[in-house]
């Protein structure tokens, strides 16, 4: 039990699995993958699309987000709208040009969810959730120098 939730915490499955659904659509439309994670990101964030929300949300780094964001812009597949309130505050949206591609990304999303639940009840996903957030929370409160209680 212990070797599989290893292997779960790494990722290493998933992320091979993900690599290979989603190598087609960075082919075709010449993206990288900071720029699948990124537009994915921004398909269904709402209001919640500047770079800082990115990086707090999802963990990409500034660098990354700040290449892929101004290559994204270079492709035309995203725009920048300045915030009404703070013009220091940029809100990255997605371009008429990116719908398909937004669209493409989530069916792939959308089928990697299918398979990696496949067999999973309800109430079991609802337990999993609880505890991923409870790692999380100790994986972040360990990254800022606070402590984590055993169990």
């Amino acid at each position: 039990m212990e070797r599989q939730i290893d292997n779960l915490l790494h990722g290493s499955q998933f992320k091979q699995l993900m690599e290979d659904r989603i190598s087609q659509i960075r082919e075709q439309y010449g993206l990288r993958k900071v720029d699948v994670e990124i537009l994915y990101y921004l398909s269904g964030c709402g209001e919640r699309n500047t770079s800082k929300d990115i990086k707090n949300d999802t963990k990409i780094t500034k660098g990354h987000i700040s290449q892929s964001v101004d290559r994204l812009q270079k492709m035309e597949l995203l725009t920048f709208i300045p915030d009404e309130n703070d013009r220091r505050c940029v809100h990255l949206c997605l371009t008429q040009k990116a719908e398909q591609v937004s669209r493409d990304i989530t069916g792939v999303w959308n089928e990697m969810s299918r398979i990696v639940f496949e067999g999973v009840t309800e109430e079991e996903v609802k337990v999993l959730a609880s505890v991923a957030a409870k790692i999380a929370r100790n994986i972040d409160r360990a990254m800022n120098g606070g402590t984590v209680n055993n169990r």
